[in-house]
Protein backbone atom coordinates (compact mmCIF):
# COMPACT_ATOMS: atom_id res chain seq x y z
CA UNK A 1 0.00 0.00 0.00
CA UNK A 2 1.13 3.53 -0.76
CA UNK A 3 0.03 6.73 0.94
CA UNK A 4 -0.53 9.78 -1.26
CA UNK A 5 -1.07 13.35 -0.08
CA UNK A 6 -2.39 16.16 -2.24
CA UNK A 7 -2.73 19.93 -1.83
CA UNK A 8 -5.87 21.26 -3.55
CA UNK A 9 -4.63 24.84 -3.69
CA UNK A 10 -7.92 26.35 -2.58
CA UNK A 11 -6.68 28.56 0.23
CA UNK A 12 -6.63 26.27 3.24
CA UNK A 13 -8.71 26.38 6.41
CA UNK A 14 -8.37 27.82 9.91
CA UNK A 15 -8.01 24.76 12.13
CA UNK A 16 -8.47 26.61 15.48
CA UNK A 17 -11.68 28.20 14.21
CA UNK A 18 -13.03 24.88 12.95
CA UNK A 19 -12.17 23.11 16.19
CA UNK A 20 -13.85 25.89 18.16
CA UNK A 21 -17.03 25.51 16.11
CA UNK A 22 -17.09 21.75 16.68
CA UNK A 23 -16.61 22.23 20.43
CA UNK A 24 -19.51 24.69 20.54
CA UNK A 25 -21.68 22.16 18.70
CA UNK A 26 -20.70 19.45 21.19
CA UNK A 27 -21.93 21.65 24.03
CA UNK A 28 -25.06 22.96 22.30
CA UNK A 29 -26.38 19.57 21.13
CA UNK A 30 -24.88 16.95 23.44
CA UNK A 31 -27.27 14.12 22.54
CA UNK A 32 -26.83 14.36 18.76
CA UNK A 33 -23.12 15.10 19.01
CA UNK A 34 -22.52 12.08 21.27
CA UNK A 35 -24.34 9.87 18.79
CA UNK A 36 -22.29 11.14 15.84
CA UNK A 37 -19.07 11.01 17.87
CA UNK A 38 -19.79 7.43 18.94
CA UNK A 39 -20.50 6.28 15.38
CA UNK A 40 -17.33 8.00 14.18
CA UNK A 41 -15.28 6.28 16.89
CA UNK A 42 -16.71 2.89 15.92
CA UNK A 43 -15.88 3.48 12.25
CA UNK A 44 -12.35 4.57 13.15
CA UNK A 45 -11.86 1.44 15.25
CA UNK A 46 -13.23 -0.72 12.45
CA UNK A 47 -10.76 0.74 9.97
CA UNK A 48 -7.89 0.28 12.40
CA UNK A 49 -8.92 -3.33 12.99
CA UNK A 50 -9.15 -4.12 9.28
CA UNK A 51 -5.70 -2.65 8.67
CA UNK A 52 -4.35 -4.83 11.48
CA UNK A 53 -6.02 -7.85 9.90
CA UNK A 54 -4.47 -7.01 6.54
CA UNK A 55 -1.07 -6.68 8.18
CA UNK A 56 -1.47 -10.13 9.68
CA UNK A 57 -2.61 -11.60 6.38
CA UNK A 58 0.36 -10.04 4.59
CA UNK A 59 2.71 -11.69 7.10
CA UNK A 60 1.04 -15.09 7.33
CA UNK A 61 -0.07 -15.46 3.70
CA UNK A 62 2.42 -13.24 1.93
CA UNK A 63 2.15 -14.77 -1.53
CA UNK A 64 -1.65 -14.61 -1.58
CA UNK A 65 -1.58 -11.07 -0.21
CA UNK A 66 0.87 -9.82 -2.84
CA UNK A 67 -1.14 -11.52 -5.58
CA UNK A 68 -4.38 -9.87 -4.48
CA UNK A 69 -2.77 -6.44 -4.14
CA UNK A 70 -1.35 -6.69 -7.66
CA UNK A 71 -4.67 -7.83 -9.10
CA UNK A 72 -6.77 -5.25 -7.26
CA UNK A 73 -4.40 -2.43 -8.20
CA UNK A 74 -5.60 -2.83 -11.79
CA UNK A 75 -9.31 -3.01 -10.98
CA UNK A 76 -12.00 -0.81 -9.49
CA UNK A 77 -13.25 -1.98 -6.10
CA UNK A 78 -16.44 -3.49 -7.53
CA UNK A 79 -14.39 -6.16 -9.31
CA UNK A 80 -12.01 -7.06 -6.50
CA UNK A 81 -14.08 -10.00 -5.26
CA UNK A 82 -13.93 -11.61 -8.70
CA UNK A 83 -10.18 -12.27 -8.52
CA UNK A 84 -10.19 -14.36 -5.32
CA UNK A 85 -9.85 -18.08 -6.04
CA UNK A 86 -9.17 -19.56 -2.60
CA UNK A 87 -10.02 -19.02 1.06
CA UNK A 88 -6.97 -16.92 1.93
CA UNK A 89 -7.51 -14.64 -1.04
CA UNK A 90 -11.18 -14.25 -0.11
CA UNK A 91 -10.19 -13.20 3.42
CA UNK A 92 -7.84 -10.57 1.99
CA UNK A 93 -10.48 -9.18 -0.37
CA UNK A 94 -13.08 -9.17 2.39
CA UNK A 95 -10.78 -7.17 4.64
CA UNK A 96 -9.86 -4.72 1.86
CA UNK A 97 -13.53 -4.05 1.17
CA UNK A 98 -14.32 -3.77 4.88
CA UNK A 99 -11.55 -1.18 5.26
CA UNK A 100 -12.98 0.74 2.34
CA UNK A 101 -16.49 0.64 3.82
CA UNK A 102 -15.15 1.89 7.16
CA UNK A 103 -13.46 4.80 5.39
CA UNK A 104 -16.75 5.74 3.72
CA UNK A 105 -18.47 5.55 7.10
CA UNK A 106 -15.83 7.83 8.64
CA UNK A 107 -16.28 10.35 5.86
CA UNK A 108 -20.06 10.27 6.30
CA UNK A 109 -19.88 11.10 10.00
CA UNK A 110 -17.21 13.75 9.43
CA UNK A 111 -19.54 15.44 6.93
CA UNK A 112 -22.44 15.17 9.37
CA UNK A 113 -20.31 16.75 12.07
CA UNK A 114 -19.25 19.55 9.76
CA UNK A 115 -22.81 20.33 8.71
CA UNK A 116 -24.04 20.34 12.31
CA UNK A 117 -21.15 22.54 13.45
CA UNK A 118 -21.37 24.84 10.44
CA UNK A 119 -17.83 24.19 9.23
CA UNK A 120 -16.55 22.52 6.03
CA UNK A 121 -14.82 19.45 7.49
CA UNK A 122 -15.26 17.71 4.14
CA UNK A 123 -16.20 20.50 1.72
CA UNK A 124 -18.31 19.66 -1.32
CA UNK A 125 -15.33 20.16 -3.62
CA UNK A 126 -13.33 17.64 -1.60
CA UNK A 127 -16.25 15.22 -1.56
CA UNK A 128 -16.40 15.19 -5.35
CA UNK A 129 -12.64 14.71 -5.60
CA UNK A 130 -12.55 11.95 -2.98
CA UNK A 131 -15.51 10.10 -4.49
CA UNK A 132 -13.85 10.18 -7.90
CA UNK A 133 -10.57 9.01 -6.36
CA UNK A 134 -12.17 6.09 -4.51
CA UNK A 135 -13.79 4.95 -7.75
CA UNK A 136 -10.42 4.68 -9.51
CA UNK A 137 -8.59 1.42 -10.07
CA UNK A 138 -6.55 0.26 -7.10
CA UNK A 139 -7.73 2.88 -4.61
CA UNK A 140 -8.45 1.60 -1.12
CA UNK A 141 -9.03 4.78 0.91
CA UNK A 142 -9.37 8.52 0.39
CA UNK A 143 -10.23 11.34 2.74
CA UNK A 144 -9.31 14.66 4.30
CA UNK A 145 -6.54 14.43 6.92
CA UNK A 146 -6.34 16.14 10.28
CA UNK A 147 -9.17 18.52 11.12
CA UNK A 148 -10.42 18.46 7.53
CA UNK A 149 -11.17 21.50 5.43
CA UNK A 150 -9.53 22.69 2.23
CA UNK A 151 -5.90 22.09 3.21
CA UNK A 152 -5.21 18.60 1.87
CA UNK A 153 -6.50 15.24 0.72
CA UNK A 154 -5.01 11.78 1.11
CA UNK A 155 -5.37 8.42 -0.54
CA UNK A 156 -4.12 4.91 0.18
CA UNK A 157 -3.63 2.90 -2.99
CA UNK A 158 -2.65 -0.65 -3.88
CA UNK A 159 0.32 -1.70 -5.96
CA UNK A 160 1.27 0.67 -8.77
CA UNK A 161 -1.96 2.67 -8.78
CA UNK A 162 -0.32 5.75 -7.25
CA UNK A 163 0.85 7.21 -10.57
CA UNK A 164 -2.67 7.17 -12.02
CA UNK A 165 -4.08 8.85 -8.92
CA UNK A 166 -1.36 11.50 -8.92
CA UNK A 167 -2.02 12.20 -12.60
CA UNK A 168 -5.78 12.44 -12.01
CA UNK A 169 -5.25 14.86 -9.14
CA UNK A 170 -2.88 17.00 -11.19
CA UNK A 171 -5.42 17.21 -14.01
CA UNK A 172 -7.91 18.93 -11.69
CA UNK A 173 -5.41 21.27 -10.04
CA UNK A 174 -4.49 19.17 -7.00
CA UNK A 175 -0.75 19.10 -6.33
CA UNK A 176 0.56 15.63 -5.37
CA UNK A 177 3.05 16.20 -2.55
CA UNK A 178 6.44 14.44 -2.44
CA UNK A 179 5.80 12.58 0.81
CA UNK A 180 5.57 8.89 1.61
CA UNK A 181 4.51 6.66 4.45
CA UNK A 182 7.05 5.56 7.06
CA UNK A 183 7.31 1.78 7.06
CA UNK A 184 8.13 1.89 10.81
CA UNK A 185 4.78 3.47 11.62
CA UNK A 186 4.41 5.43 14.84
CA UNK A 187 7.51 5.26 17.03
CA UNK A 188 8.97 6.85 20.13
CA UNK A 189 11.94 8.89 19.06
CA UNK A 190 13.77 8.50 22.38
CA UNK A 191 13.70 4.73 21.86
CA UNK A 192 15.28 5.02 18.43
CA UNK A 193 18.95 3.93 18.59
CA UNK A 194 19.77 6.49 15.92
CA UNK A 195 18.67 9.20 18.34
CA UNK A 196 21.09 7.92 20.98
CA UNK A 197 23.90 7.91 18.41
CA UNK A 198 23.19 11.53 17.53
CA UNK A 199 23.04 12.49 21.21
CA UNK A 200 26.34 10.72 21.89
CA UNK A 201 27.94 12.50 18.96
CA UNK A 202 26.74 15.87 20.21
CA UNK A 203 28.05 15.25 23.73
CA UNK A 204 31.43 14.16 22.35
CA UNK A 205 31.99 17.49 20.61
CA UNK A 206 34.73 19.50 22.30
CA UNK A 207 34.50 23.25 22.11
CA UNK A 208 37.89 24.93 22.39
Amino acid sequence: MTLLLGEPGTGGSSTPSMVGSVKRWLKSDPEKSRDTWSKLAIANSTLENQLRILKGLSENHHEAYESMVRSCSRLTYGKWAEVATNQHQELIIRSLLAARDACLEIRLHMREMGIAAGVPIEPDSQTRLLDATMNMEGVLLAGVPGAGGFDAVFSVVLGDASNAVAHAWSSVGVLPLPVREDCRGVSLEDADPRTREVSAAVWSIQIN
